[in-house]
């Protein structure tokens, strides 16, 4: 993609989220969006085109998912968006419209979840960013034609607002979510109280990537909108390393191997893909074998794919093996699916 493509291409733009006014962050409203237009897209102005939404993991942004450079776009790609190109350009992909929100908040990421801290970052996604898409783009206004994807923090994100959102969404592909709290979240837990000695928990600790973390999913799961400065309650005790059952409660309710059954209805309406790394650092394919498990006992049909790789080294290998998939969901011509799933 040349300079000049990329600047006709490639847009940036500022959308306005209702749903992130009055949060206690302090976050803006006003956010980056992200939007690569297929190649086809000046050439022909009657054709409309499908839709990926993106969801950036923990620490990232919308912006830096439209970068220059990927070191897993491999050798032949400078960046995710040349390597999406070539699959567009080829038999197994048509053109879609590529974008992305912003998730980042002050702790690093909102987890695109509702929250009384952060403010209803999934309602956000769903609501003001597919709006304002559909309104400014040509797009197929249909759930059908919709996929929400996301990885680790994106993944569970991608989980929630998928699952959440039947009606506008007719595709999620969840993949190295953030799952199985009871094993990958608590050492974070524990390694914040260590981090904390002697002083007690006082926020986010310098150069301790676990400890903002660890904020930022209090922030999105356990908020406290009454409790300055951090607007959170943490699940676990300083010094002793105790969990606070009922604020642990609150965390459990967003795990995906417990949150699934209330979007199981959601779900069944929709196609639904899992994957993740069998090497996985944070053991998040352990939580991504209990979900395959228990959505295949709901009979929610989903494909779920484990591959031989780590939480990330695959990203943009697997981030087009989902592309690929999603387009293969999408209706033939002229048989496009009801815009709304059924109803609750």
């Amino acid at each position: 993609m040349t300079p000049e493509e990329r600047s006709q291409r490639l847009k940036i733009d500022a959308v306005h989220a209702r749903h992130l006014e009055n949060n206690k962050l302090g976050d803006p409203t006003t956010r980056n969006l992200a939007i690569m237009l297929p190649q086809s897209y000046h050439k022909s102005k009657r054709r409309r085109y499908p839709v990926v939404y993106f969801l950036h993991g923990f620490g990232s942004s919308a912006w830096n998912w439209a970068g220059n450079f990927s070191i897993s776009s491999g050798p032949q790609w400078r960046s995710f968006l040349d390597a999406a190109d070539e699959l567009m350009n080829g038999r197994h992909c048509q053109e879609m419209i590529l974008v992305a929100p912003d998730g980042h908040n002050r702790w690093g990421c909102s987890q695109w979840v509702d929250s009384g801290s952060n403010g209803n970052y999934a309602t956000y996604v769903a609501d003001d960013v597919v709006q304002y898409v559909d309104t400014n783009y040509r797009t197929v206004p249909e759930r059908s034609h919709r996929l929400i994807t996301g990885g680790s923090s994106g993944g569970i994100g991608a989980f929630h607002i998928g699952g959440g959102f039947p009606e506008v969404f007719g595709a999620a592909a969840v993949r190295s979510a953030d799952i199985y709290f009871q094993v990958t979240h608590v050492p974070w837990l524990v390694a914040l109280v260590n981090a904390s000695w002697p002083h007690g928990f006082a926020g986010p600790i310098r150069n301790h990537e676990g400890s903002w973390f660890c904020y930022g999913c209090a922030a999105a799961y356990s908020p406290n909108p009454r409790k300055t400065p951090y607007y959170c309650d943490l699940p676990i005790r300083f010094p002793t390393g105790e969990f606070v059952e009922k604020v642990w409660e609150k965390w459990l309710w967003f795990d995906p191997i417990v949150a699934y059954k209330r979007y199981i209805k959601g779900f069944r309406s929709m196609h639904v893909y899992t994957d993740c790394g069998s090497k996985d650092e944070y053991l998040f394919h352990l939580g991504h074998r209990i979900l395959h498990a228990r959505l295949d006992k709901a009979r929610v049909k989903h494909i779920y794919e484990e591959y031989d790789g780590t939480h990330g080294n695959q990203n943009t290998e697997r981030v087009l093996r989902v592309m690929r998939w999603f387009n293969d969901t999408l209706p033939s011509p002229g048989k496009s699916r009801p815009t709304r799933a059924p109803k609750k």
